[in-house]
């Protein structure tokens, strides 16, 4: 996973996204690939930053950006590229209502652009606005500064206050990243950070990686946008946990087709022999999918106990970490049967064995009517909400009590290391 693997659909509605990536280089890398998708969806692109210059952006953008004619489109504003200095620190203070200010005039004028040329997937006047916002310039400066001969203040401290000002979702077609590397980022003490992460409405960290390093007691609820998209990660999370000797279980309503089977099973590792093994555990759940429709767990029950005596019996599985994927839920949410959907998370959330679940829901539904009304009791407090690239999902959380405690989930994950979660 690259620094750019963001879900498509997250810049769809109006996002403010944190992303912290490890080096310049993988920074302008995910600038460069954010913004393009911004063409591709008929957005106008913004890119703030002083890590290169303009004229190099520029080449940058023509060597990438086939179909598209780039310099064109900066002539018509559809394309803007602007240091620091020019949008932040206009006679060098920094104010951050006025670039609030700013943020609203520049999609005002986007909507104003004409259709995009090129490789475009629609056509017309362009939809809003999508911007890159590099925040390395304010960790340049001195930490604190005398302005006016009368205050001090720090850059960072008005970086972090002007970002807690912001919405998490804008009331205006914008989708923002605000870029910080890592280097930076350590900066920040623990109030700051989890300030950072309680007014963007995604984060994302690439060595944060929930699907392949899973906590111990992790739920998790993953929001996909596809098929294809769910299908990557249900792979990702078995292959990963069959490396380090885990039990892996695919409990599925989608078993009894042959077409998925067919396509997943290539991309297991040694899938046939994982099976026969039973490290890789395959469980059709068509049968529990029509008892939950009845509101009858029991067959969940003597499932469960089937599958811990297994584990318990099995001496020669060290790590006794289970991860299990089952889509019975997504399922009794998507055809309306939403208090047995509810019922059975209430269920799973009892903890019923040591190890991870992986729970996937449609993202599109929660947009919709009658779905939307049932997304918080769906959701329950120790739930981790993440898309299929592991990005965490703030919007979607509970309540309060919800938000706190996957704000401190995210700070733990930030603090792991690698080599710690592979001991767990």
């Amino acid at each position: 996973m690259t620094g750019a693997d963001l879900d498509s659909s997250l810049v769809k509605s109006s996002n403010h996204i944190l992303a912290i990536y490890p080096n310049r280089r993988q920074k302008l890398d995910a600038a460069f690939r954010f913004l393009k998708d911004g063409l591709l969806n008929n957005e106008a692109i913004l890119l703030i930053t002083d890590e290169i210059n303009k004229e190099d952006a520029i080449t940058r953008m023509e060597k990438d950006y086939t179909g598209f004619d780039v310099l064109n489109l900066l002539e018509k504003g559809v394309i803007s590229i602007l240091s620091p200095g020019q949008w932040h620190f206009i006679n060098d203070p920094f104010d951050g209502n006025r670039t609030q200010s700013k943020w609203k005039k520049a999609v005002e004028e986007s909507l104003l652009n004409t259709f995009l040329p090129g490789n475009s997937s629609k056509k017309g006047k362009t939809c809003g606005l999508r911007a890159f916002g590099d925040t390395k310039s304010f960790f340049n400066k001195d930490r604190s500064l005398h302005y006016d001969n009368k205050n001090i203040f720090s850059f960072v401290d008005k970086l972090v206050e002007y970002e807690c000002s912001m919405e998490k979702r804008f009331p205006f077609p914008l989708n923002v990243i605000c870029a910080y590397e890592e280097e930076d980022i350590v900066q920040l003490d623990n109030l700051e950070l989890k300030s950072l992460l309680e007014h963007h409405g995604v984060f994302h960290k690439d060595s944060i990686k929930e699907l392949v390093y899973p906590l111990r007691n992790s739920h998790i609820t993953l929001l996909y946008d596809n098929q294809q998209d769910l299908n990557d990660a249900y792979i990702t999370y078995i292959n990963e946990g069959l490396a380090r000797g885990q039990l892996c279980v695919f409990a599925s309503v989608l078993l009894q087709n042959n077409d998925f089977l067919r396509d997943i099973s290539p991309k297991i590792i040694n899938f046939e022999e994982n099976v026969q093994n039973k490290n890789l555990v395959l469980v059709d759940m068509a049968n529990y999918y029509i008892q939950a429709m009845m509101d009858n767990l029991q067959e969940f029950e003597k499932f469960k106990n089937n599958l811990m005596e297994n584990v318990k019996n099995d001496k020669n599985r060290n790590n006794k970490h289970i991860r299990l994927i089952s889509d019975c839920s997504d399922f009794l949410f998507k055809n309306k049967h939403f208090e047995e959907c509810i019922n059975l998370e209430k269920w799973l959330h009892k903890k019923p064995f040591e190890g991870s679940f992986l729970c996937p829901y449609s993202k599109s539904l929660f947009d919709q009517f009658p779905y939307y009304y049932y997304l918080f009791r769906v959701f329950h407090s120790n739930d981790i909400v993440i898309d299929s690239h592991g990005n965490f999902l703030l919007d979607y959380v509970k309540n309060s009590e919800h938000q706190s405690k996957l704000i401190s989930y995210m700070m733990k994950r930030m603090d792991v290391s690698n080599v710690e979660l592979k001991d767990q």
